[in-house]
This record gives C-alpha cells, structure tokens and sequence, in this order.
C-alpha cells in the first residue's frame, strides 16, 4: 500500500510528461483542477501508509519535474496556441506542487549538490531568490509582520499573493546584500531564466517562451495559494519587544492522506517549522496545532471564494489573528 502511495505521489510529479507521451498535453492542468480535489475529499480522514522516501528518488524526482518543464517548451512549437496555454499551466501546476515540495525539501538539505538541485530547479520557474529567502527569512520571520507569507484574516488570494510575490524577492535581495551574494543567489537566476527563454525561443519560437511564461506564473499562483493556506492569519505574539518562540499555533497542519503523498509530506507543516533539522520522512502530524478541514487542493480551490474560504478558517482555526 505504501508503494501505491508512491507511485500515486510520482504521477502527480510527472503528469506533464506522462500526458506529453500520451500526446494529450492540457490534461494534466485538469487533473490538477478537479481529479485531485476530488480525491482528497473522497479519502476525508482516511490515514493510509506514508511512504520512505530515498533521498536519490527524490533527486531523481525533481530533476525529473524540471526537465519535463524544459521538454515540454520545446515540443510546444507543435501546439496550437490555445494549447500551448493549457499544456503550459498543466506544467506550471506540477512545478508549483510537487516542485516545490521537493525544491523546498533539497534546499533545506545540508548536502551541497542537493542545494543546488533545489536552485537548479527554481532557476527554471523564475524562482531562484527562494532557496535562500525561505531558510533565512521565512523560518526566522514566520508569523512577523516583516515574513513574505505574513497575512491577515481580512486577506483574499489575490491580495496576498500580490504582496507575497514582492516581499519574497525584496527579502531575497535584503538578505543576499548583507551576505554579499547577490549574483548567486537572486540575479544570477533571473539571467539564467531569461537565457533559458532564449535558447527555447530559438529552438521552438514564441509558442516555447509562451509555454515557460504560462508554467512560470502558473507556478507562482500554486504556491502562493499552497503558503497562504499554511499560514492564514496565524501572528505570533510580540513580548517586551521581542516575538514569542515558533510555537504549534503559528502554523496550519493537514492530515489529509492523499496531500500528504502528492506533498511528499510537506502538508506536516507545523512539525517542519519547529523541527527544521528533520526531513521529511521524520515529520509528524502536531494534533495540537490549528487542522486545516481539506487537503491542500480543496482549500486552494475554496480559497478563491474569500467569504466561504474565511468563515471555513474561522470556524476552525484556534488563534487566527484579526
């Protein structure tokens, strides 16, 4: 049964290539909308086998994720330009899903080839400023005013995902000035990403840029929404001018079973900010954090209707600040 969730994980990593094979590039894009929020709400509070991920698999995984981003460009030429849309965000979908689980993971890894894996893969959606913005910003602001997810109970997806896409690079930078690694670590990236659009225009045309273009804001859509659920109006607490430790309350943890496959665990959220050491096969549930109801696709689906999406959290959620 664990090998099924595996593989069950793999799917949803690799659909693009699967349906690129398959010669039905805009599937993927509806799999993601409807077949995956429809499994999670199938399976509820069903707890099945999770998986013992091998650091190589997810190596090999993400590689994967990237380069089926990069194929798929190419093979975009052949496309209609409806297509090259649908094809592109199905792409998009996978990237910022299962990538950035994985990106996310690696670049937490204190091997050095993992870390730039991570930074390899993100290079390829526009997001290189991350690896470094995450570790150093996010999970020392978390819960803070200044933290690029920071949001308040009065925020839709769209507002939040409009401030945290600027407040993440503008925090990337911040910290790669002090660090006096700027190139590496933000512009670099970005020229890296604009010479990757090139070599595919020349290779497949506008359709090629348009497929990477699609894939790149799609990306950014999908995490945004998967971070604004993780971490919905919980504030910590400032105290004699100091904010109180990362706590059990600060973060959103799901249990849904199907998520926490096709999420490679990240879902386990609350036990990854305040045990960062740990990979993500030592992550547990925290009981005693605030449960999200539905797993990461359903609550992303119902995040787009703000009013539904915020009574939902406030019916649930323990602390949410106001």
């Amino acid at each position: 049964m664990a090998f099924g969730g595996a593989a069950l994980a793999i799917f949803f990593a690799w659909l693009p290539a699967v349906f690129l094979v398959l010669g039905h590039p805009a599937w993927p894009l509806f799999i993601g909308l409807f077949v995956l929020p429809l499994l999670e709400w199938m399976v509820g509070d069903y707890q099945g086998p999770i998986p013992y991920w091998n650091f190589w698999a997810l190596r090999v995984i993400l590689a994967g994720i990237a380069l089926q981003g990069l194929v798929g460009a190419y093979f975009a030429q052949h496309y209609a330009w409806w297509l090259v849309i649908l094809a592109g965000a199905g792409s998009g979908y996978a990237a910022g899903g299962s990538g950035n689980a994985l990106g996310h993971e690696l670049g937490h890894s204190r091997a050095l080839w993992d870390r730039r894996l991570a930074k390899w893969f993100f290079t390829t959606v526009c997001f290189g400023h991350y690896t470094q913005e995450h570790g150093a910003g996010h999970h020392v602001l978390v819960g803070t005013p200044k933290d690029s997810l920071y949001s308040y109970l009065s925020d839709t997806l769209s507002s939040f995902s409009h401030r945290n896409m600027i407040k993440q690079l503008r925090l990337g930078i911040e910290i790669a000035t002090v660090r006096g690694n700027l190139w590496s670590e933000v512009y670099g990236p970005i020229f890296f990403y604009v010479l990757i659009n090139l070599v595919i225009g020349y290779l497949a045309g506008w359709k090629g840029v348009l497929f990477l273009t699609v894939q790149t804001v799609v990306m950014y859509l999908v995490d945004a929404s998967i971070t604004f659920i993780q971490h919905f109006a919980l504030h910590r607490k400032e105290i004699d001018g100091r904010f109180e430790r990362i706590g059990p309350q600060h973060t959103w943890d799901c249990r849904n079973w199907v998520t926490t496959l096709v999420s490679f665990n990240n879902c386990r959220h609350v036990d990854h900010h305040i045990n960062p050491g740990k990979d993500l096969n030592g992550l547990e549930p925290v009981p005693e954090a605030p449960q999200l109801p539905y797993g990461y696709a359903v609550m992303g689906t119902l995040a787009n209707f703000p009013s539904v999406f915020r009574r939902i959290m406030e019916n649930t959620g323990a602390q949410l600040a106001r």
